[in-house]
C-alpha cells in the first residue's frame, strides 16, 4: 500500500531540558555492544522530565500507528486520538486519506471529542461554530463583522502527514521531510504480505490500561522469547521456544517461532516490532496488532485489534466460529493479563533502591538492546 501525503508545518515546541536529564541521557553510551552493556538506569522509566522529552525527540518525529483503514473506509468516517500530547484527527475526504491537529484555529477547542470517531461532511467547533470541509478549509466564521486583516484561506485546520501500510494508518507529526512510510518499513510489510495481512477482517478491540512507562512493555515483548517458558506456560505448550530466531534493525525488529499446530498458533509465528510504538503479530490464522500509547511517566494503556483471515471466515459455520473467536480471544487475554502482571512488577522494581541499571542476555535480547540504542540516540539528539 502506498503512503499519501498531506503538507504540514507542524512546529513542536521545544522544553527546557535539565543539566540533570542531559547528563542521564548523555552518560548511556550507544556504541557498547549487547555483550558489553548495560540496560538503561531506571530514571529513564521513571522520570517525568525524560518522558517529556520523549513526547518531543520520539513520538513527535516517527511513524505512529494510530488505528486502522477499516475505521476510514467512506467518505467522511474519521478517529481521533492524542499523540505526543497533541490531538489529531484522520479522516477520508474521496480518496484521500487526510490528517489534521483537532484544533480548531478561533480558541483552540478540539472539533471532536480527543478519542472518537464517526462519520460527517464538516467539522464543526462545538464552542463558537467555526466549521471546516473535510480537506480543512475553513468554510464558516460567523459573528466577525469588523474584523482586520483576516483571511479564511489562513486559518484552515493544520495538516498531519498520514500514512497507510497494510490495514493500518500511521501518523507523523514531524513536519514534511520526514522518510516515506513504506521505505522505513519496507522489510516488515513484505513479510507481512507473505502471511497475508491483506486479506484479513478486523474482529475486535481490546484496550488495556497499565501502571508502567510504556518502554517496559516494549522492553517485554523484545526479549527475544526469553520470558515466554516462565510466564506463558500455556503458550509455551503451543511454541517451539528452541527455534527463535531474532533479526533486529534500527528501526524494527523481527522475532519468528514455530508452532506446534495449535487451531490457534498454528505452525509458526512471526512478531514484528516497529519503532517505537506498534507490535504486528500474524499466527494461525490469526493477526493482533498492539498499539502502546503513554499517558504518563508511570503508565500507559495498549491498545489490541484482533483480525482473522477471510477465508476462515467464509468457510467456517457461524456457531463454530463464534466459539473459534472466543476461546481464542480468552487464551490472548490470558498472555496479555500475564504480561501486564509482569510489567506493573518491574514497574515497582524500577523504583526501589536495590536497582538501578540491568544486563542483556546476548542470545536473545539483541532486540531490546537495539531498541535502547535507537532511543537513545533520538534523546541525545535533542538534548
Amino acid at each position: 500500500m502506498g503512503l499519501r501525503k498531506t503538507q504540514s508545518n507542524t512546529r513542536i515546541l521545544a522544553r527546557t531540558v535539565s543539566t540533570k536529564v542531559k547528563d542521564e541521557i548523555s552518560r548511556w553510551d550507544v556504541n557498547i555492544p549487547v555483550e558489553k552493556a548495560t540496560t538503561p538506569p531506571s530514571s529513564w522509566f521513571l522520570d517525568p522530565d525524560i518522558y517529556q522529552l520523549e513526547r518531543n525527540a520520539v513520538f513527535a518525529k516517527n511513524w505512529i500507528c494510530v488505528g486502522r483503514k477499516d475505521q476510514v473506509v467512506n467518505n467522511g468516517q474519521y478517529f481521533s486520538g492524542m499523540v505526543a500530547g497533541e490531538p489529531y484527527i484522520v479522516v477520508r475526504d474521496g480518496d484521500t486519506l487526510r490528517g489534521f491537529f483537532n484544533v480548531c484555529r478561533h480558541h483552540a477547542a478540539q472539533l471532536t471529542p480527543v478519542c472518537g470517531q464517526g462519520c460527517t461532511d464538516k467539522f464543526v467547533c462545538p464552542y463558537h461554530g467555526w466549521t471546516y470541509a473535510l480537506n480543512g478549509r475553513l468554510t464558516k466564521a460567523m459573528r466577525l463583522r469588523g474584523i482586520q486583516d483576516f483571511k479564511a484561506k489562513d486559518f484552515g485546520l493544520k495538516p498531519i502527514q498520514v500514512g497507510e501500510l497494510g490495514p493500518l494508518v500511521f501518523i507523523n507529526l514531524g513536519g514534511e521531510n520526514v522518510e516515506d512510510l513504506e521505505t522505513v518499513f519496507q522489510t516488515p510489510h513484505v513479510r507481512l504480505q507473505d502471511k497475508g495481512y491483506l486479506d484479513l477482517s478486523w474482529v475486535k478491540r481490546v484496550e488495556y490500561p497499565m501502571k508502567c512507562n510504556w518502554k517496559v512493555f516494549v522492553d517485554n515483548y523484545l526479549d527475544g522469547g526469553y520470558h515466554v517458558e516462565y510466564l506463558h506456560p500455556a503458550l509455551t505448550d503451543n511454541l517451539d521456544i528452541n527455534s527463535y530466531k531474532t533479526t533486529v534493525t534500527d528501526m524494527f525488529s523481527i522475532q519468528e517461532a514455530g508452532g506446534k499446530s495449535d487451531q490457534r498458533i498454528g505452525s509458526s509465528a512471526l512478531y514484528i516490532y516497529m519503532y517505537p510504538s506498534v507490535m504486528i503479530n500474524k499466527y494461525g490464522p490469526w493477526m493482533d496488532t498492539n498499539m502502546v500509547v503513554p499517558t504518563g511517566a508511570n503508565s500507559c494503556t495498549v491498545i489490541y485489534d484482533y483480525y482473522l483471515e477471510n477465508q476462515l471466515l467464509k468457510n467456517m459455520s457461524e456457531s463454530d466460529l463464534q466459539l473459534f473467536i472466543d476461546e481464542s480471544l480468552k487464551a490472548s487475554d490470558q498472555v496479555q493479563q500475564e504480561d501486564n502482571m509482569i510489567c506493573e512488577s518491574v514497574q515497582t522494581g524500577l523504583q526501589s533502591s536495590a536497582y538501578d541499571v540491568g544486563r542483556y542476555a546476548p542470545g536473545v535480547e539483541m532486540a531490546d538492546h537495539k531498541f535502547h540504542q535507537t532511543l537513545a540516540k533520538q534523546l541525545q539528539a535533542s538534548v
